[in-house]
Parts: C-alpha cells; structure tokens; sequence
C-alpha cells in the first residue's frame, strides 16, 4: 500500500506544466519542444501503478492523432525559400544566412506537392504505440475472440496512421481480425470541428496578432544573422515579416519529417520561448477549454467522449452476456479532439480552465496535451465477479480522473460513466454547444 501511494503521489507531481519551468532554460535542452503541435512523439517508460488485485484487462478503447507529417501550408515552405533566394541572387546572405538557405532550400523542394502527408516518422510513431499496446496486453490481440475494430478520420494522413498501426498488430499476430472503416458517419467524434469553427475567427484573430508582435519585435535580432547589413536596408521592413514568421514554423517541423536535420541555432533558447509562448496561447484559443472560448470547444470533445461511454456499455453488457463482439477499438483521428476530450473528463493537469492566457504556460503546454500521434487509452478491466474498473492513459502515461477512489488511476466503471455522462449533460446545456449547427451526426447539444 505504501508503495501504492508513493506511485500515486510521483504520478500525481508529474501531470501539470508547472512541474516544469518553460523557459529559455528549458528550450535549451529540449528545442524541439518549441514546436508545439508539431512535436514528434516520445515514448517515455515509466512506473506503471498495477491494476487492483484480481483484475485483468479485457478491453481496450483508443483514440490516436495521426503521426508526424510535413506541414498542411504550402507557404512554410515557399515563404522562407523565395526571400533567401532573392537575397543569394543579390548577394545578400551572411556565411550563415547560405547554411540556412541550403537547409531550407532542400527541404522546400522535397516539401512541394507533400503538404499534410504522413511522413515514415509518422509511420513509425503508430507502430511503435501498436507493439507497445501488443506486449502490454498481448491477451487481447492473440486469444480466440481477439477481434479489432479501426476507424479513421477521412483525411489521408489520418487513414495511413490506423494503416501503420494495423499493420504492426498483424505483423505481431497475422491470425488477428481487424476491420477498418471511414465514412461521414464516424466523423462526428473523429473529427468534430463545429466548436473550433464557431469561434476560430475571432480566437484566431487575437492570439495571431500575439504571434505576429512577438515576430516582429524579434525580426530586428534575428534577421541580421542570415542576411546582410546591406540587403536589409534595401528591402522594405514589410518584406521580412511572413518569410521570418513562417521560417519558424519550417524550423520547429523539420523534425516530423527530416531525421535529424535541425535549424535550432537559428533561434536563441530565449527566441525560442517567446515565440512559442504565444502560439502555446494561439492552440489553447482554438482548440481548448478557456472560459473565453472554450465552451463551444467542450461540445467536440464530449461527441467523442460520448461515443466512448456508449461503446464501452454495449461491449460491457455483451460480455456479461457470454459474448466479446471485440477487444479493441481503435479511433484514429487529430489533436483537437485529444485536447477537447481531455477537457471534458476533467483530466487532471492536462484540462486547464485559464482565463488569463499570460500565466497559460505555468498550466498547460501545447507539445506535452497533443504532440504528433498522441493518443487517449481507456483500458478497462475485469474480475471474476464481473465488476468493471478503467484506467486511462494519455500519451501512454496513466492519468487521473477528478474522482475520489482509493484504486486510483483504476477507477470502477460505474463512478467514470455517472462523472462523464454527468459532463455530457452539463456541456450539452452550454448556450454555445445549444447554438453550433445542428447536424444528424452532431450528438452533444441537440
């Protein structure tokens, strides 16, 4: 027990932002973090509570955002490419102005026509969560009703993610079942995107300008390290803001696509934080739960929580009739939802309700909620008496749910589905979830 409550505690510590100082400090050690959404995927072992004795796992919901991929705008890349060329046709970069420009040259050119693609990182990242999800729990994918069902986001990337993660699982078991599926049906939870939609301009507009000040302060200090005295002075100030804003972008994705490429020192550790201070500021507007915009955000997120409590009382009840129509359902999908969901179940350090968006950083990080192919596991358990007890893991770290248990992070079914269920009803009585178009697949609000 004792040992028990010390795991409990260390997990505890370790779910909030502010377990960690985001500075210039930290961005030295960890530049790529500086990439918010467009983190890649690291698995990190760590002590794992075990499941209440005689308890085993007979189940497994998922919901996984799609692996790393190149960037969706074209503008990433041709921004950055067109300015540098023109300052090498004019002679106009700096020894280390033509490094960077070879770097973002080739990058640029091997980007065109690739926008939004899953790339082999992001392949890798689904088979590596896939295997570890297989050994984990090895029963469920190699027993005689081992049986999967997948559905994806109609988006390719989306599609190819559940391919790799399929794949892996029947290269471990050739013998298991798995149906896979996308259709508009399944886009309700999969992707629901009437809340960010609702509010994405005037969210949008706000915390861009954030991001655009906090460009154009930097501009003056960073420009002189790639281009020359000579060629500033000849180009209107204008000309440098979106090559600059959209050079950061390219810098902080290289790493979903290019291997062990980097442009991290053409940012200080400080330039780093500040700029991503504000587009940490810029995805929690848009995607999370900040009680300026954050209500119509909860009515996505509670559509896939929703499809989560109603799927797993249908396995449950099967089960206690003798049958197991399935032990696993995989949902491949994208980072709205993960951050959404999370929001909605309350989870603990990973659901911040933050009205001032200047202490955001001290209580949530966008690459630490939804860095490339993040991922939601309920697994749920059971024991011979039959009774139901869920674990969630987010990122696959075990994560707390805002219930009093003494078995916590293993929580008994009954207390998750009256908590969750309870939050479906308060967030569907939302004015702005009540206000989002009606649409036959829009469950929540109407």
């Amino acid at each position: 027990m004792k040992f028990r409550l010390f795991l409990l505690t260390l997990l505890g510590c370790t779910l909030t932002a502010s377990a960690q100082k985001l500075d210039a400090d930290f961005f030295a050690t960890n530049p790529d973090a500086a990439g918010g959404i467009y983190y890649t995927y690291r698995y990190r072992p760590t002590a794992q509570i075990p499941a209440p004795k005689g308890y085993k796992p007979f189940y497994i919901s998922h919901f996984g955002r799609h692996g790393s991929r190149w960037h969706a705008s074209t503008g990433v890349y041709t921004y950055p490419q067109t300015l540098l060329a023109k300052a090498a046709e004019q002679g106009g970069l700096t020894e280390f102005g033509k490094q960077i420009y070879a770097t973002v040259d080739g990058i640029a050119n091997r980007a065109r026509g690739r926008e939004e693609e899953l790339s082999p990182q992001g392949v890798s990242e689904h088979r590596g969560i896939a295997e570890r999800m297989y050994r984990n729990y090895k029963k469920l994918f190699t027993g005689k009703s081992a049986y999967i069902e997948s559905r994806s986001s109609d988006v390719a990337r989306c599609v190819l993610s559940m391919a790799a993660f399929n794949e892996r699982l029947k290269e471990l078991n050739p013998k298991l079942k798995i149906y896979r599926t996308t259709n508009d049906s399944v886009q309700v939870y999969l992707r629901p995107s009437y809340g960010r939609k609702s509010i994405y301009k005037e969210a949008g507009e706000v915390t861009n300008k954030l991001i655009n000040d906090q460009v154009a302060a930097l501009i003056p200090q960073i420009a002189p390290r790639i281009f020359t005295e000579k060629f500033i002075s000849e180009q209107d100030s204008a000309a440098f803001f979106k090559p600059m804003r959209t050079l950061f972008y390219l810098a902080v994705c290289i790493q979903d696509t290019e291997g062990d490429i980097r442009l991290n020192n053409l940012y200080t550790p400080q330039e780093l934080a500040l700029i991503w201070e504000q587009i940490n500021k810029h995805r929690y507007a848009l995607y999370g739960a900040s009680t300026r915009w954050g209500d119509a955000i909860l009515g996505d997120g509670a559509n896939l929580v929703n499809e989560v409590v109603r799927d797993a009382d249908e396995l449950i009840a099967a089960v206690d009739s003798g049958e197991q129509p399935r032990t696993a359902f995989l949902r491949f999908g994208h980072d709205y939802t993960v951050i959404s969901a999370l929001s909605v179940m309350q989870a603990v350090g990973k659901s911040a309700r933050v009205e001032d968006f200047d202490t955001l950083k001290e209580h949530w990080a966008d690459f630490q909620i939804t860095p490339m192919a993040a991922n939601l596991q309920w697994i749920f358990y059971r024991n011979r008496e039959g009774k139901v007890m869920v674990c969630l893991y987010h990122n696959e770290q075990q994560t707390l749910l805002p219930i009093e248990c003494p078995t916590a992070p293993y929580y008994p079914w009954e207390s998750v589905r009256e908590f969750l269920n309870s939050r479906i009803a308060e967030i569907a009585a939302l004015p702005a979830v009540k206000a989002l178009p009606k649409d036959r697949f829009y469950t929540v609000g109407h």
